[in-house]
């Protein structure tokens, strides 16, 4: 071959790798496209504007231009070698990537097939590696972890009345034994304590009175002699009325819960079914609450999380028609209680109170006696509001006793003692948590020795153990 020939032939190899180098993939090709039709569009523009816009084709023309030019001009990616493998390259490409992996890369369980390049050679067949079994993780520093202990109900109540205790109890102590001696400031400053506990007007008042009549009768000088009289004379209001709950005991007990929206009346009564449900009576439950939407429903899941049964009617329907039948069902089935579940409404609505006394009267016809107890919900985070609430409902209805929720969750428990003084009715069960025990019966020593209890020997330290 002349080195002209050899010459040529280099040339036309050099042409051939660089068409195949000479890629255009889909990203290039997208910007010339959009380039070419920014180019027509400023062309366009002109054509049918005029020079009166000729910036904006100008602009857009040569926006079209540059990304011509950056599609074109913008080197190619190359490639070593992109020419497809003859039969023999092929076949030993194959061959290596069939060669076994490292043993650092086979997994628990897995053996990869191994194959030879030349002669057939002896390979040792790789066993399954069997996967370790995990052992638990024992500590080695630290004490051993230790299940919080079950809090007794006197400690739950304790520990639910800290702002009470705190906010109420601890200013009056502040005030007592700070001062060196008893006179009008003194007393002023225990008026301001009482109101801010939410205790109430008349309440406070007669409180004051109390301390009056005790301060001169028995010439008291010391301040904190006060603070035993207040704890006598709130000892004395809370068990001025019988606290126990009424029972029927010729058959079926009814009780008939009431109270305003959002109180948590259905959760109050699935916390009653279980109280009592452990005390070993037979506990049914009527979802009276035929207004809110989907409150039947939610009585039902309730019913089946304490094991209840639940008498349920449609959706608007008539509740003194379910009270009916829920009577007569739960004496068909030899229950011992019956809980009532009712609309809330707001205690202004003088047509819905109305219809409280209709399913008053229906329980009273169709059971001994009942409602054995109509029991009002109260929540103690509203404050004065809740005897507000309390006193109209009396109004209505012959309330037996109230219930008060969430003490744990408002340093204003006072309303306990204004609500009992209003309307003559006693605090029968008070809530403290939202656990399923956190509603017990209620019992006003247990409750003045939790809300009067010393706190001085505690620390601000976590009560949870830390392991390190």
């Amino acid at each position: 071959m002349s080195e002209e020939q050899k010459n040529a032939s280099e040339v036309k190899a050099v042409a051939q790798a660089s068409d195949q180098t000479r890629q255009w993939d889909e990203s290039r090709v997208i910007v010339l496209l959009i380039g070419l039709c920014l180019l027509l569009e400023g062309v366009l523009i002109y054509y049918q504007a005029g020079a009166s816009q000729a910036v904006v084709a100008g602009v857009t023309s040569l926006a079209g231009l540059t990304m011509l030019l950056f599609a074109w001009l913008v080197p190619f990616e190359t490639f070593e070698d992109s020419r497809p493998l003859d039969e023999e390259e092929f076949e030993d490409e194959e061959k290596l990537q069939k060669v076994a992996l490292p043993d650092a890369t086979v997994e628990a369980g897995q053996v990869i097939e191994k194959t030879t390049v030349a002669e057939p050679v002896a390979q040792p067949q790789v066993q399954p590696v069997e996967k370790p079994v995990e052992k638990p993780v024992e500590k080695t520093t630290g004490p051993a972890l230790e299940e919080e202990p079950q809090l007794s109900w006197f400690q739950r109540l304790t520990v639910g009345l800290t702002k009470t205790r705190t906010g109420f109890v601890g200013k009056l102590k502040r005030l007592v034994l700070g001062s060196a001696k008893i006179d009008d400031d003194l007393l002023d400053e225990l008026e301001e304590a009482l109101f801010e506990a939410d205790v109430g007007v008349k309440t406070t008042q007669e409180l004051l009175q109390h301390l009056h009549k005790k301060v001169d009768e028995e010439e008291v000088t010391e301040p904190e002699k006060i603070y035993a009289f207040l704890r006598d004379e709130l000892r004395g209001m809370l068990t001025r009325f019988s606290s126990e709950p009424v029972f029927n005991p010729n058959g079926l007990t009814v009780f008939l819960i009431i109270g305003v929206n959002g109180v948590g009346k259905t959760t109050t009564i699935a916390k009653l079914a279980r109280k009592f449900v452990k005390d070993g009576k037979k506990v049914v439950l009527a979802a009276g609450d035929t207004f809110r939407a989907a409150a039947i429903d939610q009585l039902c899941i309730w019913g089946e999380r304490v094991g209840v049964e639940v008498i349920r009617g449609t959706e608007g329907g008539d509740p003194g028609a379910l009270v009916f039948d829920a009577i007569h069902a739960a004496k068909k089935r030899e229950a011992d209680l019956l809980i009532v579940d009712t609309a809330g409404r707001m205690h202004v609505k003088a047509n819905l109170m109305a219809e409280l006394k209709k399913v008053q009267k229906i329980a009273e016809k169709e059971s001994d006696g009942g409602p054995h107890e109509i029991l009002l919900v109260l929540d103690a985070t509203t404050g004065q509001n809740a005897v507000q609430q309390a006193k109209l409902f009396k109004e209505a209805l012959p309330i037996t006793g109230l219930v008060v929720t969430k003490l744990d969750g408002t340093a204003k428990g006072g309303v306990l003692f204004a609500v009992e003084e209003q309307i003559s009715a006693p605090v029968k069960f008070i809530g403290v948590g939202e656990k399923m025990d956190d509603l017990m019966p209620f019992d006003p020593e247990q409750f003045l020795e939790a809300l009067f209890a010393d706190d001085s020997d505690k620390t601000k330290q976590s009560d949870y153990n830390v392991v390190l």
